[in-house]
């Protein structure tokens, strides 16, 4: 039975096979972490477990520290529930003052971790103090083994959180995905927005995305939203709406085929391929014929590639 519980509130039933990290993104390196973890616990007839915090340690040590997420925290932790038996959700700042020691025990006596894996480049306790060596002697007092993981790379380039991030943010929607693994995607609940969409002809659903999550440059994008019906395609504008004088970020989305109803319910924007940036047009008229041509742009695009497997 997979289960999430609070650190305080971990009893473990047996022995575990424990995974550390933030895991923001879930990118293709934490699923390599995950995918070890699970084949060792299988292995030796253990649990499968992985140790996080609801957001990366920079949200918690001031502003200058802090980093966009690139799923949203409870998303997150719903994706970690469907890779090991048991997610364990810590709350960082209490975590981070432990002495590396105390850190270890906590493995061995409250997590009843018989092995441990990380990335190489692991460290922990107050002030970053332990590193995977320390990790590994603190394990063989304790009877942990501990497996360290070298990093991944795709072509030469590091996977990271901090990567994705980079490139969903210069608007790399390919170079974000071949890190993922999956399509880069924005997460909002549809909130009522000014009509523009619908006076042009175009009806859009309105999304308020969280400031908190990294986002691409403004622009339109072809997009694949998942529905209960099943997948549905279409393109997405991010922009301050340059041509009504627009002050505000607005994420914008048009479905194809989609006739229904959308307000408050929480979408899920896969982002494909951007079709190009913003722009100011001179009247509603040259925006309406732009639209068009994006739509059409847009349907040539899925119509050369398959449909997208949403995550």
């Amino acid at each position: 039975m997979r289960m999430r519980v609070a650190l305080d509130e971990a009893r473990p039933l047996q022995e575990t096979v424990m995974t550390l990290g933030s895991f923001d993104g879930l990118h293709l390196g934490h699923r390599l972490l995950l995918g070890r973890a699970r084949a060792l616990a299988k292995e030796r007839g253990l649990m499968s477990g992985a140790l996080t915090f609801p957001k990366p340690p920079g949200s918690y040590l001031g502003q200058g520290r802090r980093k966009k997420l690139i799923l949203p925290p409870e998303l997150k932790l719903s994706l970690l529930e469907e890779e090991v038996d048991l997610v364990v959700v810590a709350d960082f700042p209490k975590l981070r003052r432990l002495k590396p020691e105390e850190f270890a025990s906590l493995l061995k006596w409250r997590l009843r971790a018989a092995w441990v894996v990380v990335g190489e480049d692991y460290h922990f306790g107050l002030d970053r103090q332990g590193d995977v060596a320390l990790l590994r002697e603190l394990g063989e007092r304790l009877g942990v083994q501990v497996e360290a993981l070298p990093r991944l790379a795709i072509s030469g380039k590091p996977v990271s959180s901090t990567a994705v991030r980079e490139a969903i943010e210069a608007g790399k929607i390919e170079e974000a995905r071949t890190l993922l693994g999956y399509p880069p995607l924005l997460v909002g609940p549809v909130v009522h927005g000014t009509g523009r969409g619908r006076e042009l002809g175009f009806p859009t659903a309105n999304l308020r995305i969280s400031e908190e999550l990294v986002t691409p440059p403004d622009g339109v994008y072809a997009v694949e939203v998942g529905l209960e019906g099943g997948p549905k395609t279409g393109v997405l504008y991010i922009g301050r709406r340059p041509t009504f004088d627009g002050k505000e970020r607005s994420y914008e989305v048009y479905l194809f085929d989609f006739a229904g109803e959308l307000y408050g319910r929480e979408l899920k924007v896969h982002l494909l391929e951007r079709l190009r940036g913003d722009l100011e047009f001179p009247d509603p008229q040259a925006l309406r014929r732009q639209i068009e041509q994006d739509l059409r742009e847009a349907q040539r695009f899925f119509a050369s590639r398959p449909r997208t497997a949403l995550t």
